[in-house]
């Protein structure tokens, strides 16, 4: 069995430099495209040294995309959504590592976000990136939205799985508030601040 042929529309980022890392490293991956609308024709190394003597590859422009399996986006927030039925053409599985699919209601895109989702008919195609939740969904999945970086921990820090008892009946009052606090490293320097984090809990 051949290589699954990736591509990564959005790579001169944090995430997607850190993504191209991961593939280089995966040995069923075949990276074949990394596109860049600045960096088009230059290479890869130039805007991620650390990824000398790993990769001769050089950004190209979306428009040059080429049909392949699986298509990651590591586009910014807000950048894929007028996008996705062009990317859905491209490539039977997405993996969309921006906000754009992450809630399952359109209605509350305004009020996290600021602005009212491109294309809500297509929330319901994807699957919350959360293996801990989800992982079943996501084995037969085309389109993954990943979840956030603060969102992630908040969700899995109180999570329980059926498999692990239950806590004392004192330490599980409906009263009770939970104060979780979550930092994040440099990449998110010059994120504009956030007064809450949107959720999506398992439907389970």
């Amino acid at each position: 069995m051949g290589r699954i042929r990736v591509s990564i529309v959005g790579g001169s980022g944090y995430t997607g430099g850190e993504l191209l890392r991961l593939l280089l490293g995966h040995p069923a991956a075949e990276i074949v495209q990394v596109t860049s609308e600045r960096r088009g024709g230059k290479r890869v190394t130039g805007v991620h040294p650390n990824l000398r003597k790993r990769t001769d590859l050089k950004f190209v422009s979306s428009a040059e995309l080429e049909p392949c399996d699986v298509l990651f986006l590591a586009l910014p927030h807000g950048a894929s959504g007028n996008q996705m039925e062009r990317f859905m053409g491209l490539a039977p599985i997405i993996i969309d590592l921006s906000a754009d699919f992450r809630l399952r209601d359109a209605a509350e895109y305004p009020r996290w976000y600021g602005h009212e989702h491109p294309r809500p008919e297509l929330l319901d195609r994807f699957v919350y990136g959360i293996p801990e939740l989800h992982r079943e969904e996501m084995r037969t999945a085309n389109y993954i939205s990943s979840a956030g970086c603060l969102a992630t921990p908040t969700i899995l820090g109180p999570y329980r799985p059926r498999s692990r008892p239950a806590p004392p009946a004192p330490a599980r009052r409906r009263d009770r508030r939970r104060i979780i606090q979550s930092e994040v490293g440099p990449c998110d320097r010059l994120s504009p601040p956030a007064i809450g984090i949107p959720l999506r809990w398992s439907r389970n």
